[in-house]
């Protein structure tokens, strides 16, 4: 859905379908099929990149369309393995087609492999170095080559740290950070930086190939360029990624870094900094000074042209940062929760959803939680484990009160009945690491006190107590197997044995001992 979005985007910004198709590698005729679909929705094209990839992918993707999308892009992952194996002695695309249906048996055709390796062989042809600069229209982001440092205080190591470069094509002003790394999240937090400074976004982003910015993990693998789409979507922004290993698309980020090196970091060369945040106030510093210098052989400075002419054709920033989002699928359990496996927290449903499968979509703050593309609960992420984020509408009305519960509530309860249940109760919280997961075994010895009445509770407690087995299905078998209810019911004379001719007794042991 985010290449879609990329697509009615780039034809918002009037560019023609050749250059769609080459920039984001697929075929004319997607790109004329997701505009026919555009136009017959009857939505305005603003109003459909507004829209969320669920309720977009409802309007637009006709069904079996995923599978297709699915299809292309394992066919894009391994295009640079193909070409490799092309150069080698004997090796045909026929015989690589045919590897590759036996490891995808619902693969192209190979009319359609031969055809889908020819778009993207022009698909890496395609020039940037040559884009002019309007104001306002193109960012371009990098890693420069070279770390920065900072020392740790306490233990005293070096830290050698990544430094990220924006540059504004018209102005070519620059904006640099130190991060703790590469990794997506890290990259997301320093872009949102670099764009709030600024004051706002350009139209086109321009990165280069990072796919070390990406988790292995994370679903965004194996490359950046669908986390770099979702983020250009929030900020309204069309990515075209420039091709590995070619500078000249990127040229003007390049002298950027070099002029980073010269301006910025050359001038604290002998200064130590003991944090990121220290380090990162001296780039600042430094940045300020470099954007005050006049151009080479001209009169005017970074910051008039950014200030004057950059600034006011900006797009402005939406009301949010961009945050990374993340989903997963769970069914409702019985409870009317279902659980953020990431967190091992639950969030609440409405009741009539239980049983069903239901997807998950969440960031650092907000967990969505949707059902068949309608959103059906929405909560602010909490990453306590085995906690519980509740809504009471989401409930029965006879279950609502459950929402009260606390140990504190189960306490109150317990010591009603009996010290010793409060006890027994006060010891099964105690026995896991975080109460609520003992809330049902508290549940449980409650209920046998409606079954079983106070005494017999109180008397399965203190058999509990004594040999601590402190959970619900000892206190259960000691009622079951008779127990508890023996030392509730019966007097100590009433325990003694019964007289017969057949039972000697303690005495007559005692002789037989003594012979």
């Amino acid at each position: 859905m985010s290449q879609i979005k990329q697509i009615l985007r780039l034809h918002k910004h009037e560019k023609s379908i050749k250059f769609i198709t080459r920039t984001l590698s697929v075929s004319r005729n997607t790109v004329r099929k997701y505009l026919a679909l555009q136009q017959a929705s009857g939505r305005e094209m603003d109003e459909l990149l507004e829209l969320e990839d669920n309720q977009l992918q409802q309007m637009l993707m006709p069904e079996g369309e995923e599978n297709q999308t699915d299809r292309y892009q394992v066919l894009a992952r391994q295009y640079d393995y193909f070409c490799k194996e092309l150069r080698r002695t004997g090796v045909t695309r026929w015989l690589l087609w045919s590897e590759y249906r036996q490891s995808h048996p619902d693969g192209y055709s190979y009319s359609q492999f031969c055809w889908h390796l020819g778009r993207l062989d022009n698909a890496r042809n395609i020039t940037m170095g040559n884009l002019p600069h309007p104001p306002g229209e193109q960012t371009y982001i990098d890693f420069a080559g070279k770390y920065a440092e900072y020392v740790d205080p306490d233990t005293g190591q070096i830290h050698r740290v990544p430094l990220l470069v924006m540059t504004l094509g018209y102005c070519q002003c620059s904006y640099v950070e130190a991060l703790n790394s590469q990794t997506g999240e890290d990259l997301i937090d320093g872009l949102n930086s670099g764009f709030a400074w600024f004051g706002g976004t350009t139209k086109a982003a321009i990165p280069d190939n990072m796919k070390t910015a990406v988790v292995k993990t994370d679903r965004y693998e194996p490359g950046i360029n669908r986390l770099l789409e979702d983020l250009a979507n929030h900020y309204q922004m069309v990515i075209l990624p420039t091709r590995p290993g070619s500078p000249r698309d990127k040229s003007l980020v390049e002298s950027a870094v070099r002029d980073v090196y010269r301006h910025v970091l050359a001038p604290i060369r002998n200064r130590t900094f003991y944090s990121l945040a220290e380090l990162n106030q001296a780039l600042r510093d430094q940045l300020e000074i470099w954007h005050d210098r006049t151009f080479q052989g001209r009169s005017e400075t970074r910051r008039q042209r950014f200030e004057s002419v950059e600034r006011p054709a900006l797009q402005p920033l939406p009301q949010e940062p961009y945050l990374i989002r993340k989903d997963t699928s769970r069914t409702v359990r019985n409870n009317y929760h279902v659980q953020l496996g990431e967190d091992k927290h639950y969030y609440s449903v409405p009741h009539i959803y239980v049983n069903k499968k239901v997807k998950i979509i969440y960031s650092t703050r907000i967990v969505q939680i949707f059902f068949r593309q309608e959103l059906i609960a929405t909560h602010l992420r909490d990453r306590t484990p085995f906690g519980y984020t509740s809504v009471k509408e989401h409930l029965p009305s006879h279950h609502q009160h459950w929402l009260d519960r606390s140990p504190q509530w189960y306490l109150n309860r317990a010591h009603r009945i009996s010290p010793q249940v409060g006890e027994l109760i006060e010891r099964i919280l105690a026995s896991r690491s975080y109460p609520e997961q003992a809330f049902r075994s508290c549940d449980g010895v409650l209920g046998l006190h409606r079954k079983v009445g106070s005494a017999i509770l109180t008397r399965a407690a203190v058999i509990a107590l004594e040999l601590d087995c402190c959970t619900y299905s000892y206190v259960k078998r000691l009622i079951q197997n008779g127990m508890a209810t023996a030392g509730a019911g019966n007097s100590p004379e009433s325990t003694q044995l019964p007289r017969h001719e057949n039972i000697r007794g303690k005495d007559y042991y005692q002789q037989s001992f003594n012979l």
